[in-house]
């Protein structure tokens, strides 16, 4: 393996870890609209790929005897971001779901003032 190879990886591991220290500074602080489900769905989705990358790493560097461990090691790799891409598919419906419900809140907070304007203009109708 290279050396650059190992710094684009290391790169790559820091750069997941300052999103995720980030994610979760803004959800505590409540400066996030997340959800805490979202929150933990987030952190597994970056531990993840934090191991993806820590196992490209070692799969890279290590000296294999046995094409058989080998092949199980790689095999593994593989499925690892194919459950990255579930917990991401399990992130975007929870995101989904929420931005209808807010939408809806929105609606109905809208036609309620809509409502009470239209009240208060037919009130002075009736006093006449």
């Amino acid at each position: 393996m290279t050396y650059a190879v190992g710094v684009i990886l290391l790169v790559m591991a820091v750069v997941i870890g300052i999103a995720m220290a980030l994610q979760i500074n803004a959800f505590t602080r409540g400066r996030s609209i997340i959800s805490p489900r979202q929150l933990g769905l987030r952190i597994v989705c970056g531990a993840l790929l934090l191991i993806i990358v820590g196992m490209i790493y070692y799969g890279l560097a290590h000296e294999w005897s046995d094409p058989l461990h080998e092949l199980i090691f790689w095999a593994v790799l593989t499925l690892l971001p194919l459950m990255v891409i579930v917990v991401a598919y399990i992130d975007l419906k929870e995101t989904q779901v929420i931005g209808e419900l807010r939408q809806a809140r929105l609606y109905t907070g809208v036609l309620r003032d809509e409502q009470e304007v239209r009240k208060d203009q037919e009130q002075p109708e009736e006093d006449n």
